[in-house]
């Protein structure tokens, strides 16, 4: 492909996606139809040609490989390894039911090694797709031919230093949550069962899980550790309130973890979230001095009493704790703050006021 990104005497030609001038002449061409596709003096014919040559490389059998290839490589723009990783969602959504089972485990070995080298540096937008790919294979591969996905996320989670592995799993844990247990997509729906019962095992303590269930018939251990998630999460939260909570690193943290409770309430054993002791770091979380904290957290609250039953037992502990003298007080408070001015709206608290009018 040929052309200038002014747009002015530019011509461009289809380029066939094969490898007959080798790979990296086939990458070069790659370079120069995202550059035109993104200069904003690109003429239309040459944006569209160029957008069609990017689709249509996706269709071709190496695509994964340069995907991986581009994805991987620190030193390309982010654009291009924007582009890179839409190779690889393609050949994972419409190419995975045709791979032999060691094509499958390349292109998820990929897909790990792409998150394990996952640096702060990274735009969050390169963070975040990393992290759907990874649901993505988890959605058609987890508790089948994929055992050890708990174990790398533990790990991942446990790296020290940098906060953005704990980012990426939460993101990770967050969107498998929802998707299993919302998404309508056929490969969910396919296997809702397997997904579903193995989200229940990694969030669950493995106490609770063993009283709540206790002739579950034991097949294969797809958790690692006996926390289960929603301790571990619990435990970050935790930190991150007895740290500098107005910190942009802490808040961020603290706001992801909520969006995970938010999304694993719902349908999560409730002795789990009591053990987890999920209900009191929401409170403690609503008495933050930080707002978006707090809407995640009443937020979360939200959808937990949404739940369409609680037991007696259910209601004591997940329910009693929030008429507390202490609770109650801070209740009042928050509503009071929360008042608006209908002279000088404040976004963030009228967002706050809305939702916290309806837990």
């Amino acid at each position: 492909m040929n052309g200038s990104a002014n747009g002015h005497n530019t011509t461009t030609h289809e380029v066939s996606a094969s490898h007959a001038n080798g790979n990296t002449a086939l990458l070069s061409q790659i370079h120069e139809a995202l550059k035109l596709v993104h200069a904003p003096y690109s003429s239309n014919q040459s944006r569209q040609q160029a957008s069609s040559f990017l689709e249509n490389i996706k269709a071709e059998d190496e695509a994964p490989y340069h995907g991986f290839t581009l994805a991987s490589d620190k030193s390309q723009e982010p654009v291009v390894r924007h582009y890179a990783l839409s190779l690889l969602e393609h050949a994972i959504k419409h190419k995975w039911a045709a791979y032999s089972e060691g094509q499958a485990s390349a292109l998820r070995q990929w897909v790990i090694q792409l998150a394990e080298n996952l640096a702060q540096e990274d735009p969050s937008y390169l963070r975040n797709k990393t992290a759907q790919l990874w649901v993505e294979i988890a959605k058609r591969s987890w508790g089948s031919e994929w055992i050890d996905m708990d174990k790398l996320l533990v790990g991942l989670w446990e790296l020290p230093g940098t906060v953005v592995y704990k980012e990426f799993v939460l993101f990770v844990l967050e969107t498998l949550s929802d998707e299993v247990f919302n998404g309508e997509d056929a490969v969910t729906v396919l296997r809702e069962g397997a997904l579903s019962k193995a989200c229940v095992e990694i969030f669950t303590p493995a106490i609770v899980l063993s009283e709540a269930f206790p002739n579950r018939q034991l097949g294969t251990v797809l958790r690692h550790g006996d926390e289960g998630w929603l301790v571990r999460i619990g435990g970050l939260l935790g930190q991150c309130l007895q740290l500098d909570i107005s910190s942009p690193q802490y808040q961020s943290c603290a706001v992801k973890i909520l969006a995970v409770y938010r999304s694993v309430v719902p349908w999560t054993v409730p002795k789990a979230i009591s053990s987890a002791q999920c209900v009191q770091y929401m409170c403690k979380c609503l008495a933050a001095p930080s707002t978006p904290v707090q809407l995640a957290s009443v937020q979360a609250l939200f959808a937990l009493y949404t739940r369409v039953h609680f037991s007696d037992e259910e209601f004591l502990e997940l329910v009693c704790p929030m008429y507390t003298s202490e609770v109650v007080g801070l209740l009042r408070n928050l509503f009071q703050w929360s008042v608006v001015d209908a002279n000088d709206i404040d976004d963030e608290k009228y967002l706050f006021a809305k939702k916290f009018s309806e837990v």
